[in-house]
């Protein structure tokens, strides 16, 4: 601390790759209980189109990610800090489902196939104030505001590609690269679901928390 401030700076770089998104299974959207996923119901699901095994960007990597904090200490007992944190857009990644009724999700052009979500960055502020009223009591007013700016960046997707059935095939083809889904979707007349790769999650909206707090 100098002068009143101080005040904290950081960079991660990080690299989230592989085939296998942990035992929540993020890359089923929601999935929250571990060890009930998909992902290994049937091994083409851990391959492309290409018949080559699915490895890419994860469904939370987040390859640059910045955080900046600083703080102010007036002389009359006011308080301010504010907070900003700033991360590369998630991956995002289409699926079609493979050989109905099961609906296998496949990410046939692979992971990280349609870019990333926006980058995501968020301005957060506290103040603080301690009126003493005596020699060991005092009162403290804060208040806390979350995504001071109102930022509504998005943050999930939908990544189903087709609504209802899915696209059949052989499974001899599937292994050897022979089947091309986009084909597929068109001879076998399977729709596009309308919410397919459209936002459909976004930040929080702006929060204002007030405290009062009273010591003795």
């Amino acid at each position: 601390m100098s002068n009143n401030w101080s005040g904290r700076v950081s960079y991660l770089w990080s690299q989230l790759d592989g085939n296998y998104s942990g035992l929540s299974q993020t890359d089923e959207n929601g999935r929250m209980s571990p060890n009930v996923g998909r992902l290994f119901d049937y091994p083409n699901m851990a391959f492309n189109q290409t018949g080559q095994p699915e490895y890419g960007p994860l469904a939370t990597d987040r390859t640059h990610q910045f955080k900046a904090f600083f703080l102010y200490d007036f002389n009359f007992g006011l308080s301010a800090g504010l907070g900003w944190y700033g991360a590369s857009g998630l991956p995002i990644s289409r699926e079609m489902g493979f050989l109905p009724p099961n609906n296998f999700p496949i990410n046939y052009l692979g992971r990280g196939s349609d870019g990333r979500l926006p980058f995501y960055n968020q301005a957060d502020l506290f103040a603080q104030y301690r009126l003493k009223l005596g020699d060991r009591t005092a009162l403290t007013f804060s208040a806390n505001v979350l995504n001071l700016l109102d930022q509504d960046t998005a943050t999930n997707y939908y990544a189903t590609e087709n609504y209802g059935a899915g696209v059949d095939g052989d499974q001899d083809a599937f292994y050897r690269g022979q089947l091309d889904f986009q084909q597929l979707k068109t001879a076998q007349g399977v729709l596009t679901d309308a919410r397919f790769l459209q936002s459909n999650a976004f930040q929080n909206p702006r929060v204002i928390r007030l405290g009062v707090k009273f010591s003795f």
